[in-house]
């Protein structure tokens, strides 16, 4: 397809697929429901789309399964799938089971004047092996919550962008470099280097957040894509249905964005059911994913008077 004039571009993130039904959580629908509204609703957008992006969570335990599934349903779409990883992903089976003929994990790829670039921000759930690699930790779940580089990544980013030829490059991250949810990220991190260092970067697209959320690192706009499961609303503090993100890459390297969320039941009911009460704890600050996961099915129940709704 050739893009002679702007760019659409969908995005998708924090699926949390699983390999089994049965997975709804204190939410009424199966994450892959979420996704199938999502899909659905966006199907003109993905139609006239250059290409689609999963910004991360794609399976919830990083289950072979769950990937094969993603895998079927994300080939049968008509337009190019474009993949990352996020912190609930595993490498070894999101590579070996996720990828189709239109399902990709390659970290760029270049649209009319724009390069997309998809980094592994997941540096802070790995750790190295004596062959040089990055394996996962068992804790990356929680380890992972901010953006981090490894020295792999960061070579390998520095590398495409040296050698692009595109006038303006979109950043793709899973964890997004915001200030008040990232301040490790801020100053002098091999992340901030990195768009400090290379003007074309215009943007940056991420999920992990669940919610509409925007604002700046380095003096780029930072866009925050809802969750196709389960979306919050960060203002109102009460839960959102399965939305997602589109956006309008311009050839001047202008971007136009906005968030839709799948209108109907599933959202009504979300949007009716008030925030647990943990979640409203660790978005206050009042405790840490690390700290919520270390406590004993009997602890969280004693402190939070229901039972944990959450695999750890």
């Amino acid at each position: 397809m050739q893009h002679d004039s702007t760019i659409g571009i969908v995005q998708i993130s924090d699926l949390h697929l699983r390999d089994a039904p049965g997975t709804r959580s204190f939410v009424a629908h199966e994450p892959e429901e979420g996704l199938a509204a999502v899909l659905a609703d966006a199907a003109a957008r993905v139609g006239d789309a250059a290409l689609v992006v999963a910004t991360g969570d794609l399976a919830d335990l990083g289950e072979p399964g769950a990937y094969e599934r993603l895998g079927e349903i994300l080939g049968a779409l008509p337009t190019p799938v474009y993949c990352l990883a996020g912190n609930h992903d595993r490498q070894d089976p999101l590579q070996a089971c996720l990828p189709r003929p239109t399902v990709h994990l390659e970290p760029a790829v270049q649209v009319g004047n724009w390069l997309m670039l998809l980094l592994d921000t997941n540096a802070n759930g790995r750790e190295a092996a004596a062959d040089g690699t990055y394996r996962d930790r068992d804790d990356r779940v929680h380890a992972a919550a901010q953006p981090g580089l490894t020295p792999v990544e960061e070579q390998r980013a520095r590398a495409i962008l040296t050698a692009t030829r595109a006038d303006h490059v979109f950043l793709w991250l899973h964890q997004p470099p915001l200030p008040e949810t990232a301040p490790d990220a801020q100053g002098d991190s091999a992340l901030a280097l990195l768009v400090r260092d290379f003007p074309k970067i215009r943007a940056i697209g991420a999920g992990h957040l669940h919610g509409d959320l925007s604002g700046e690192f380095e003096g780029r706009p930072v866009y925050v894509c809802p969750s196709s499961y389960m979306s919050i609303n960060p203002r109102e503090r009460v839960l959102d249905g399965p939305g997602y993100r589109t956006y309008r890459l311009h050839p001047d390297g202008r971007v136009d964005t906005e968030v839709r969320f799948v209108p109907g039941p599933m959202t009504d009911a979300m949007r009716a059911t008030p925030m647990p009460v943990f979640l409203a704890d660790m978005m206050a600050g009042r405790i840490t994913g690390k700290e919520l996961n270390a406590l004993s099915d009997a602890e969280f129940e004693a402190r939070y008077g229901e039972r944990r709704p959450l695999s750890r």
